[in-house]
């Protein structure tokens, strides 16, 4: 019982940790950045947000690139209609439901961007004519489900409102399908890693944790295969450059266990020497099989 109870504390400490890292990492974007991340809250997954912040400014536009491309519902044309229609929808919000606060950030701007216009609108400006409750009330109707939203304190910004939790988890599902990349490249998007210092037998090594489960691979002599390019960059304080590594590592699986998705994490093991202090340690991930790449920014100490 210790034990679990033990296990169940680490663990969520270890969110909670999580969790303050990634409001920090926000809290110390530039406004530009910010303002892309604040844009695309309704659509960009919890992987992405994670993925974004924790990269370096440098790979940030590629990532926006990236992140609009693979929502693309035509990428034959030059132009991108998923972008277009979501920033149309979101500017028909703002000229329609500002109260107080952008039309886009209020719950019917959420329904409006994520789910387009209703079939059809009933409004109630004296309140429902069910009387469900006795204030201003709009009802969207969509093909499958209503959606409901109140004036509560007659201020002109209208809530949700679930007649029951059928109901309400038509229109979370309505959104949460909304929200999927649909386009084949979904997949590639979701590989990551984690970066830490080892000591072991006196030296130290920098540690990657790499997850092949969602690293695309071809097929290569009865084989699944695919090679890394691994790029590592050390700064210390000062921001000079104390070290550098580059290099390619090939990576391959039996195909039982690629089919499978049996696949243990990729361990690679970079021996270092560095004096004591704090360095920042940029890394950079590509796969080569289909040129997808990841970044990130760590701090680690020697000590």
């Amino acid at each position: 019982m210790k034990n679990r109870s033990l296990i169940l504390f680490v663990l969520i400490s270890s969110l909670i940790l999580n969790s303050c890292r990634l409001y920090w990492l926000e809290k110390k974007l530039d406004e530009e950045d910010a303002e892309f991340l604040s844009q695309v809250r309704y659509i960009i997954t919890k992987e992405e947000r994670k993925m974004y912040l924790r990269m370096p400014k440098s790979e940030r536009e590629n990532f926006k690139k990236e992140f609009w491309k693979k929502r693309d519902t035509d990428p034959d044309t030059e132009m991108n209609e998923f972008k277009n229609q979501y920033f149309e929808r979101m500017n028909e919000a703002n000229r329609l439901f500002s109260a107080g606060k952008p039309g886009w950030l209020t719950d019917r701007g959420q329904t409006l961007i994520l789910l387009g216009p209703p079939v059809h609108k009933s409004y109630y400006p004296m309140g429902d004519v069910m009387d469900v409750l006795a204030r201003p009330t709009e009802i969207w109707h969509y093909p499958n489900f209503p959606v409901f939203f109140i004036d509560y304190r007659g201020t002109g910004d209208y809530k949700f409102y679930f007649f029951g939790l059928g109901h309400q988890a038509d229109v979370h599902e309505a959104f949460f399908e909304a929200k999927k990349i649909s386009s084949e490249e979904e997949g590639k998007a979701l590989f990551d890693y984690n970066i830490h210092l080892k000591k072991k037998d006196g030296q130290s090594f920098i540690i990657l944790n790499i997850e092949k489960r969602n690293l695309w691979m071809k097929e290569k002599e009865e084989k699944m295969v695919t090679t890394l390019e691994i790029e590592l960059e050390i700064f210390n304080m000062a921001n000079q450059r104390m070290w550098e590594h580059r290099q390619e590592y090939q990576i391959s699986v039996s195909k039982k266990e690629f089919d499978q998705r049996q696949l243990s994490p990729e361990i690679i093991e970079i021996s270092i020497q560095l004096p004591q202090g704090a360095y920042t340690i940029l890394s950079k991930i590509k796969n080569k099989t289909d040129d997808e790449q990841r970044s990130k920014t760590e701090v680690i100490k020697f000590e």
